[in-house]
């Protein structure tokens, strides 16, 4: 090996080292605070009585209780947004009584609890978006902080969106007894949170407003990519914790809590904002470390995909809800990249969603798919 190659080397070599002694500063933090319950997040193993109030009678309640459940997928979550779309179209789609969102599900849910009449905003997000909008690569600053890239530009765009207004929205809708959900990560304790965000939108908070938007902001801080967001854990204290994607613990949020006994008939509708295909073929690993890392970290996602989607399942018949699914066809190939906001395989995600909205639950999937003989639930 000549000089230049071995000085090449040697600088990639001092590179690596410094990245992995580097260390980026945080806000400060305490043993204590770690795993403090924040102030508006549920304890998934509450009581439906102690979680869910008693729903106020409105003339739209058609006596069904409903849970829309929205799953993580980046820019994929195209699809869940033309499902909602599709949907309205149809005419049959329901004012939910919980909705549920993990990371870009987040994002979709509080414009799934508003209503139908945010679903041109939904199609507006989901169809003109690009890279440029959502992030800033941050080039070697990256690999010495806290993440490969700047979400700036998506921030700006939660901070448009979530204003006064929408959070009286929300609040009113909180009153009447209806739930929204978002589910982060604290990195901190290594353990999944689950944000009442209508309890937020009604206040408790110096400001309500900012502290909505950073919720909103780290269920879809995907670690590495984007930096953790500090929240603190309740008003009164400096101390924060680091939240990051609610989809490193549970890629789609559905909890036991959200069934109350007393209210039935029960409907669980499951939008998986990804392919549920048994096989990921379509491309083959490449010799290189980055390649083999990344194709090993994707299949190990689609696999705590598949268990949650099948332990939702379980639930959803231990509380004797009826389990609805559906997520992107087996048509459409599974994206190489989670965070590239291609414009035009998002509208062809959105318009493969209207589709499948405007057919309905009645055509949905009833059980988890790829589920073999041994695994399957035996007839009640």
């Amino acid at each position: 090996m000549d000089g230049r190659g071995r000085a090449i080397r040697a600088a990639v070599a001092v590179m690596l080292v410094l990245t992995v002694a580097a260390c980026a500063s945080r806000p400060k933090e305490a043993v204590a605070t770690r795993t403090l319950l924040p102030m508006e997040a549920v304890d998934p193993n509450a009581s439906p009585d102690q979680a869910l109030p008693v729903r106020v009678a409105a003339h739209d309640d058609d006596g069904v209780h409903t849970v829309l459940a929205l799953s993580a997928g980046g820019a994929d979550g195209a699809y869940g947004a033309g499902v909602l779309v599709g949907w309205t179209r149809g005419g049959n789609r329901p004012q939910f009584d919980v909705v549920t969102g993990v990371s870009t599900g987040a994002l979709m849910a509080v414009l799934a609890f508003l209503g139908p009449e945010y679903d041109g905003e939904l199609e507006r997000f989901y169809t003109t978006q690009s890279n440029d909008k959502i992030f800033r690569k941050r080039g070697l600053d990256g690999l010495f902080g806290e993440s490969l890239y700047d979400n700036g530009p998506l921030k700006a765009q939660i901070e448009e969106f979530v204003t006064d207004e929408v959070l009286q929205k929300l609040a009113a809708e909180h009153a009447r007894g209806r739930r929204l959900y978002v589910a982060t990560t604290n990195l901190d304790a290594g353990e999944l949170v689950i944000w009442d965000m209508g309890e937020i939108a009604t206040g408790g908070r110096t400001d309500r407003r900012l502290h909505f938007q950073k919720v909103l902001r780290a269920s879809a801080a995907v670690p590495a990519y984007f930096a953790p967001v500090y929240i603190k854990p309740q008003r009164g204290i400096q101390l924060r914790q680091a939240h990051v994607d609610g989809g490193v613990k549970e890629p789609v949020l559905v909890s036991g809590f959200m069934f109350p006994e007393t209210r039935r008939p029960k409907e669980l509708y499951m939008i998986i904002n990804g392919n549920t295909v048994r096989q990921n073929a379509s491309v083959p690993v490449k010799a290189n470390l980055a390649d083999i890392a990344k194709k090993s970290i994707t299949e190990m996602m689609r696999e705590i995909q598949d268990d949650t989607i099948y332990r939702n399942f379980v639930l959803a018949r231990n509380v004797g809800a009826k389990f609805h699914l559906t997520a992107i066809p087996d048509s459409i190939p599974l994206a190489q990249e989670g965070l590239d906001f291609d414009r035009e395989r998002m509208k062809k995600l959105f318009a493969a969603g209207v589709e499948d909205g405007l057919k309905g639950p009645a055509n949905w999937l009833k059980s988890p798919p790829h589920v073999n003989r041994y695994e399957r639930l035996a007839a009640n």
